[in-house]
């Protein structure tokens, strides 16, 4: 059985907390880039509303699905949420596959891969989970890289696995991280 309720975590510049309905005109201002959301399977925010909507109905109710909470990434200097950090999806009961966005103008300073490493220690250890997962398009190398640092062990690629929102179809490579492997570290 998972644990549902993540603990807050510091970094050296980071916290990661519970995603909360606050955060909504901070998750507006990089949901509303074209340029952030390129590679999301969601589109470009229009609205504040929309972001309210989201953080209410997306990531508040996922405890009420089986689904643990999901982190918002703070930068510390400014006390600002810049990203999110998140399982999205649970299967098996111990697998998860992750997501994690953040605002272009926080980009190149190696801050998601800061939160994700935070937040697969608490993932494996404190949440309970045996294996996750993640994938991106292949031609995303910024997060390729990401997924590389935090030790993501690739298994294959989808080839044409989805039609982006420039109409084309993409491969995605596919990785996955077992606790075993952290805990072999």
């Amino acid at each position: 059985m998972l644990k549902l309720n993540v603990p807050t975590i510091e970094t050296k510049r980071l916290i990661l907390r519970p995603i909360q309905l606050e955060d909504a005109s901070d998750l507006f201002e990089y949901a509303s880039d074209e340029e952030v959301v390129r590679y999301l399977s969601w589109p470009r925010h229009t609205e504040l509303a929309t972001s309210e909507t989201s953080i209410r109905d997306r990531f508040l109710t996922r405890p009420d699905h089986g689904i643990p909470e999901a982190y918002a990434i703070v930068w510390k200097e400014e006390m600002k949420m810049i990203g999110t950090v998140d399982v999205h999806t649970v299967h098996h009961n111990d697998v998860g596959e992750i997501g994690y966005v953040l605002n272009r103008h926080y980009h190149n300073r190696q801050i998601t891969t800061e939160a994700l490493q935070a937040a697969l220690k608490v993932w494996f250890a404190d949440t309970g989970f045996r294996r996750l997962e993640i994938m991106h398009n292949v031609t995303n190398i910024a997060s390729r890289r990401v997924i590389e640092k935090c030790g993501f062990r690739k298994e294959g690629e989808y080839r044409q696995l989805t039609r982006e929102k420039d109409g084309k179809y993409y491969d995605f490579a596919f990785y996955a991280l077992l606790k075993s492997d952290l805990e072999s570290e």
